[in-house]
Protein backbone atom coordinates (compact mmCIF):
# COMPACT_ATOMS: atom_id res chain seq x y z
CA UNK A 1 0.00 0.00 0.00
CA UNK A 2 3.18 2.15 0.65
CA UNK A 3 4.58 1.71 -2.73
CA UNK A 4 1.10 2.54 -4.29
CA UNK A 5 0.95 5.19 -2.30
CA UNK A 6 4.29 6.76 -3.62
CA UNK A 7 3.64 6.52 -7.12
CA UNK A 8 3.12 8.93 -9.33
CA UNK A 9 -0.84 8.53 -10.60
CA UNK A 10 0.21 8.27 -14.01
CA UNK A 11 2.27 4.91 -12.77
CA UNK A 12 -0.64 4.10 -11.20
CA UNK A 13 -2.70 4.11 -13.98
CA UNK A 14 -0.19 2.52 -16.07
CA UNK A 15 -0.12 -0.64 -12.99
CA UNK A 16 -3.73 -0.62 -13.35
CA UNK A 17 -4.02 -1.14 -17.17
CA UNK A 18 -1.17 -3.44 -16.73
CA UNK A 19 -3.19 -5.13 -14.39
CA UNK A 20 -6.95 -5.35 -16.50
CA UNK A 21 -4.68 -5.95 -19.14
CA UNK A 22 -2.94 -9.26 -18.04
CA UNK A 23 -6.31 -10.50 -16.36
CA UNK A 24 -8.01 -9.85 -19.72
CA UNK A 25 -5.19 -11.95 -21.52
CA UNK A 26 -5.31 -14.44 -18.67
CA UNK A 27 -9.59 -14.60 -19.01
CA UNK A 28 -9.20 -14.52 -22.95
CA UNK A 29 -6.69 -17.16 -22.72
CA UNK A 30 -8.76 -19.43 -20.04
CA UNK A 31 -12.49 -18.89 -22.50
CA UNK A 32 -9.97 -19.53 -26.31
CA UNK A 33 -8.44 -23.19 -23.95
CA UNK A 34 -12.24 -24.29 -23.25
CA UNK A 35 -13.50 -23.04 -26.62
CA UNK A 36 -10.39 -25.29 -28.42
CA UNK A 37 -11.34 -28.03 -25.63
CA UNK A 38 -14.84 -28.46 -26.87
CA UNK A 39 -14.24 -27.98 -30.60
CA UNK A 40 -11.80 -30.74 -30.53
CA UNK A 41 -14.25 -32.96 -27.97
CA UNK A 42 -16.76 -32.06 -31.07
CA UNK A 43 -14.55 -33.16 -33.63
CA UNK A 44 -13.45 -36.37 -32.03
CA UNK A 45 -17.27 -37.35 -31.57
CA UNK A 46 -17.66 -36.37 -34.95
CA UNK A 47 -15.01 -38.60 -36.36
CA UNK A 48 -16.24 -41.29 -34.24
CA UNK A 49 -19.59 -41.32 -35.63
CA UNK A 50 -18.19 -41.03 -38.96
CA UNK A 51 -16.19 -44.18 -38.33
CA UNK A 52 -19.12 -45.93 -36.98
CA UNK A 53 -21.02 -45.13 -40.16
CA UNK A 54 -18.69 -46.09 -42.55
CA UNK A 55 -17.99 -49.42 -40.38
CA UNK A 56 -21.64 -50.30 -40.92
CA UNK A 57 -21.73 -49.63 -44.29
CA UNK A 58 -18.41 -51.81 -44.67
CA UNK A 59 -20.54 -54.45 -42.82
CA UNK A 60 -23.65 -53.99 -44.68
CA UNK A 61 -22.13 -54.18 -48.17
CA UNK A 62 -20.18 -57.91 -46.88
CA UNK A 63 -23.45 -59.10 -45.99
CA UNK A 64 -25.23 -58.19 -48.79
CA UNK A 65 -21.72 -59.85 -50.74
CA UNK A 66 -21.68 -63.16 -49.05
CA UNK A 67 -25.66 -63.22 -49.26
CA UNK A 68 -25.69 -62.95 -53.27
CA UNK A 69 -22.40 -65.49 -52.84
CA UNK A 70 -24.71 -68.12 -50.83
CA UNK A 71 -27.56 -67.25 -53.64
CA UNK A 72 -25.36 -67.98 -56.56
CA UNK A 73 -23.85 -70.87 -55.18
CA UNK A 74 -27.46 -72.31 -54.29
CA UNK A 75 -28.36 -71.71 -58.05
CA UNK A 76 -24.80 -73.31 -58.97
CA UNK A 77 -25.76 -76.31 -57.04
CA UNK A 78 -29.30 -76.49 -58.18
CA UNK A 79 -28.10 -76.58 -61.73
CA UNK A 80 -25.17 -78.92 -61.07
CA UNK A 81 -27.76 -81.37 -59.03
CA UNK A 82 -30.27 -81.00 -62.67
CA UNK A 83 -27.82 -82.06 -64.81
CA UNK A 84 -26.74 -84.75 -62.45
CA UNK A 85 -30.49 -85.82 -62.51
CA UNK A 86 -30.47 -86.13 -65.73
CA UNK A 87 -27.42 -88.34 -66.44
CA UNK A 88 -29.16 -90.92 -63.49
CA UNK A 89 -32.43 -90.96 -65.93
CA UNK A 90 -30.16 -91.69 -69.22
CA UNK A 91 -28.47 -94.12 -67.49
CA UNK A 92 -31.87 -95.56 -66.63
CA UNK A 93 -33.19 -95.25 -70.26
CA UNK A 94 -30.33 -96.54 -71.76
CA UNK A 95 -30.34 -99.82 -69.37
CA UNK A 96 -33.97 -100.24 -70.13
CA UNK A 97 -33.09 -100.21 -73.94
CA UNK A 98 -30.42 -102.75 -73.75
CA UNK A 99 -32.36 -105.27 -71.72
CA UNK A 100 -35.33 -104.90 -74.53
CA UNK A 101 -33.02 -105.50 -77.43
CA UNK A 102 -31.01 -108.15 -76.03
CA UNK A 103 -31.31 -111.94 -74.64
CA UNK A 104 -29.53 -111.82 -70.60
CA UNK A 105 -29.01 -114.76 -68.77
CA UNK A 106 -29.89 -114.92 -65.28
CA UNK A 107 -26.22 -113.28 -64.25
CA UNK A 108 -26.75 -110.13 -66.47
CA UNK A 109 -30.46 -110.18 -64.74
CA UNK A 110 -29.14 -109.80 -61.27
CA UNK A 111 -26.38 -107.10 -62.39
CA UNK A 112 -28.91 -105.13 -64.59
CA UNK A 113 -30.97 -105.09 -61.42
CA UNK A 114 -28.71 -103.82 -59.53
CA UNK A 115 -28.10 -101.18 -62.28
CA UNK A 116 -31.57 -100.18 -62.12
CA UNK A 117 -31.93 -100.14 -58.49
CA UNK A 118 -29.01 -97.91 -57.53
CA UNK A 119 -30.07 -95.75 -60.25
CA UNK A 120 -33.91 -95.30 -58.77
CA UNK A 121 -31.94 -94.80 -55.76
CA UNK A 122 -29.92 -92.14 -56.65
CA UNK A 123 -32.78 -90.38 -59.02
CA UNK A 124 -35.17 -90.11 -55.66
CA UNK A 125 -31.70 -88.67 -53.79
CA UNK A 126 -31.50 -86.12 -56.33
CA UNK A 127 -34.92 -85.12 -56.59
CA UNK A 128 -35.06 -84.84 -53.01
CA UNK A 129 -31.76 -82.75 -53.28
CA UNK A 130 -32.77 -80.83 -55.96
CA UNK A 131 -36.54 -79.60 -54.30
CA UNK A 132 -34.58 -78.37 -51.29
CA UNK A 133 -32.17 -76.48 -52.96
CA UNK A 134 -35.53 -75.12 -55.02
CA UNK A 135 -36.97 -74.53 -51.98
CA UNK A 136 -33.39 -72.48 -50.31
CA UNK A 137 -33.25 -70.27 -53.40
CA UNK A 138 -37.18 -69.20 -52.70
CA UNK A 139 -35.28 -68.30 -49.59
CA UNK A 140 -33.00 -66.33 -50.76
CA UNK A 141 -34.83 -64.59 -53.13
CA UNK A 142 -37.37 -62.88 -51.27
CA UNK A 143 -37.63 -59.16 -52.88
CA UNK A 144 -41.40 -59.36 -54.02
CA UNK A 145 -40.72 -55.85 -55.98
CA UNK A 146 -37.32 -57.42 -57.53
CA UNK A 147 -37.86 -58.09 -61.27
CA UNK A 148 -34.91 -60.16 -61.50
CA UNK A 149 -35.78 -62.37 -58.82
CA UNK A 150 -38.62 -62.80 -60.18
CA UNK A 151 -37.69 -64.20 -63.47
CA UNK A 152 -35.69 -66.51 -61.68
CA UNK A 153 -38.07 -67.69 -59.21
CA UNK A 154 -40.36 -68.15 -62.62
CA UNK A 155 -38.37 -70.58 -64.50
CA UNK A 156 -37.28 -72.67 -61.23
CA UNK A 157 -41.03 -73.06 -60.64
CA UNK A 158 -41.13 -74.60 -64.49
CA UNK A 159 -37.95 -76.51 -63.71
CA UNK A 160 -39.81 -78.08 -60.63
CA UNK A 161 -42.84 -78.70 -62.57
CA UNK A 162 -40.71 -80.33 -65.49
CA UNK A 163 -38.90 -82.72 -63.01
CA UNK A 164 -39.41 -86.40 -63.67
CA UNK A 165 -38.00 -89.64 -62.78
CA UNK A 166 -39.15 -90.92 -65.89
CA UNK A 167 -38.11 -88.36 -68.40
CA UNK A 168 -35.80 -86.02 -66.71
CA UNK A 169 -35.48 -82.20 -66.83
CA UNK A 170 -35.79 -80.26 -69.98
CA UNK A 171 -32.37 -79.46 -71.03
CA UNK A 172 -33.83 -76.16 -73.40
CA UNK A 173 -35.42 -74.96 -70.04
CA UNK A 174 -32.18 -75.75 -67.61
CA UNK A 175 -30.57 -73.82 -69.85
CA UNK A 176 -32.55 -70.85 -70.32
CA UNK A 177 -32.75 -71.11 -66.15
CA UNK A 178 -28.89 -70.73 -66.42
CA UNK A 179 -28.90 -67.40 -69.34
CA UNK A 180 -31.58 -65.64 -66.15
CA UNK A 181 -29.01 -66.60 -63.86
CA UNK A 182 -26.63 -65.28 -64.96
CA UNK A 183 -28.52 -61.77 -65.68
CA UNK A 184 -29.63 -61.75 -62.37
CA UNK A 185 -25.81 -62.27 -60.76
CA UNK A 186 -24.80 -59.38 -63.72
CA UNK A 187 -27.87 -56.86 -62.33
CA UNK A 188 -27.06 -57.87 -58.62
CA UNK A 189 -23.18 -57.08 -58.73
CA UNK A 190 -24.27 -53.90 -60.65
CA UNK A 191 -26.20 -53.30 -57.21
CA UNK A 192 -23.73 -53.98 -55.00
CA UNK A 193 -21.01 -51.89 -56.52
CA UNK A 194 -24.00 -48.87 -56.03
CA UNK A 195 -24.41 -49.47 -52.57
CA UNK A 196 -20.36 -49.64 -51.76
CA UNK A 197 -20.22 -46.20 -54.17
Amino acid sequence: MIILNSMSPTAYSGLVAALISGCVSLIGYIATTIVQKNTADKAVKTQKEIAQMQKDEKLFYESQLEWANETRKLIAKFVSDSFRFNIVVENMESIRNDVSKSKFNQIDAADITKKLSDNLQRSGELLSLLNEEATMIRLYLFHKDDDHEKEVLNILDKLENDMNGQLGIDKKLLNEFVDVARDYFNYQMKDLKTKSA
